[in-house]
């Protein structure tokens, strides 16, 4: 894990000033831009394509935009380590999906080539699928090494949203039985 630290440690010192909270951000900012992609590519797909193809398509686009919501309420409100390991965890379950998609649309596209059709935009597909895969992988590691720096530990989800204790409450001094 420290070597994973030391690298994204690197990277936000040459990216983003040092701050590991920018390079986070950023790479989610990626993250979504690949998603609007995916999305423009799922209209193009649902309207060229037979039924299990855009389906396919839909479902992943779905997917994504569930997680994107879902991933940026945790950046921004969420900071406490049950959200944050949720979210890492569907950040993994989806890279793995999205990289399963990169083989099958690559399929696709060979099974089309193979009949003399085109296949440029399974091609398409596959390469953006994949590119998605390694982003939300890379982010998920990214995520995992610095989750401390984004849980915030004064959140009102750890303690019930009072930071301070009263008086009474800090000198009490329960009655004993004996």
């Amino acid at each position: 894990m420290s070597i994973l630290t030391s690298l994204t440690g690197y990277l936000a010192d040459r990216l983003c000033q040092g701050s590991t909270r920018k390079l986070i951000a950023g790479w989610w900012y990626s993250i979504l831009l690949v998603t609007f992609l995916l999305l423009m590519l799922s209209f193009w797909t649902v309207s060229t394509r037979t039924s299990p193809e855009a389906f396919s398509s839909v479902w992943s686009t779905i997917i994504l935009i569930i997680l994107s919501v879902g991933g940026t309420m945790v950046m921004r409100k969420f900071h406490n380590s049950f959200f944050t390991g949720l979210f890492i965890g569907g950040v993994v379950a989806t890279s793995q999906y999205f990289f399963l998609l990169c083989l099958i649309y690559g399929g696709y596209a060979k099974d089309r080539q193979n009949v003399g059709m085109s296949g440029a935009e399974d091609t398409i597909q596959s390469i953006v699928s994949f590119s998605q895969a390694v982003l939300l992988g890379s982010f998920a590691l990214l995520l995992l090494a610095h989750r401390a720096d984004v849980m915030d530990h004064d959140s009102n989800l750890h303690n019930s949203g009072d930071n301070r204790e009263s008086e009474d409450e800090a000198s009490y001094d329960p009655p004993s039985l004996g």
